[in-house]
């Protein structure tokens, strides 16, 4: 090869390692508002308030998850509602449905388009980490797709399954959305530096391997066994009903029910 190609090459894997650093070097407040201000640019509140979008309603793998969903009507709280292409789907189907998001124009986006569809949704702006939420008031708490894996740590996802368990009816149930990769808990040659890296900045000491920022726009816990996915659901008090799982890397789902106390 020739030596400026090799150089090349090097530089560009160099430049992709020390991207990597960020999500270290992060401690998992920092995590979240980095994911919250790509969100809430305006580019990307008008991408996902488009009508095209929104009219879509559920894709194939949510209409999956609804079908196993016990209940058919009931108050529903979507997280992470965006434009509120699953929040209006939702309401056109009878539930009562309220749309949360950490980005207020995304709120305001979705109470307008669902005004102008005819239908009422009610909307709130909440951080999913930090949710303050009224207690046994929804049937059904739905995560849009990927949202679950949005939150750093085990130990923060564990307390906001928490929040959420205990918003939720007696027969609630939690509709969870989350990344997949199988290949996510693979050794690299960058998990020493890493680890490094991490105690000299006094970063986030919860990183596990399968955390990312997916195209350096959002933080991202990508999950690689179905294991690792019931036993935290577990650990919160749920348990799970249905899981679907790509093929390879994606966005996965499960249908949860809240453990009665």
């Amino acid at each position: 090869m020739r030596p400026r190609i090799l150089l090349g090459r090097s530089l560009i894997s160099a430049g992709r390692f020390i991207q990597s650093l960020a999500v270290v070097v992060m401690k998992p407040r920092d995590l979240v508002e980095f994911t919250r201000r790509t969100y809430a640019c305006p580019s990307d509140i008008e991408d996902w308030s488009r009508a095209e979008l929104v009219d879509l309603g559920l894709n194939p793998d949510e209409k999956m998850l609804f079908e196993a969903l016990p209940v058919r009507r009931g108050k529903t709280l979507v997280f992470g509602v965006g434009g509120g292409r699953v929040a209006i789907d939702l309401a056109r189907r009878g539930f009562e449905v309220t749309g949360a998001d950490f980005v207020p124009d995304m709120v305001e986006k979705t109470v307008a388009n669902a005004r102008d569809r005819g239908l009422s949704i009610e909307g709130v702006v909440q951080d999913l980490t930090t949710a303050e939420l009224p207690s046994r008031a929804f049937d059904v708490i739905w995560l849009t797709p990927g949202l679950y894996s949005l939150v750093p740590t085990r130990k923060l996802r564990l307390r906001t399954l928490g929040r959420l368990r205990s918003s939720l009816t007696a027969q609630g149930f939690l509709v969870c959305g989350f990344y997949w990769d199988p290949d996510a808990r693979r050794p690299s040659r960058g998990d020493i530096p890493r680890g490094v890296a991490k105690l000299l900045t006094l970063g986030n000491f919860g990183h596990q391997k399968g955390d990312v920022l997916l195209a350096n726009i959002e933080f991202v816990h990508a999950f690689s066994s179905r294991g690792e996915l019931e036993r935290e659901f577990g650990d919160a008090g749920f348990e799970t009903l249905s899981v679907n799982l790509p093929a390879g890397r994606g966005r996965g789902g499960a249908v949860l029910k809240a453990r009665n106390a």
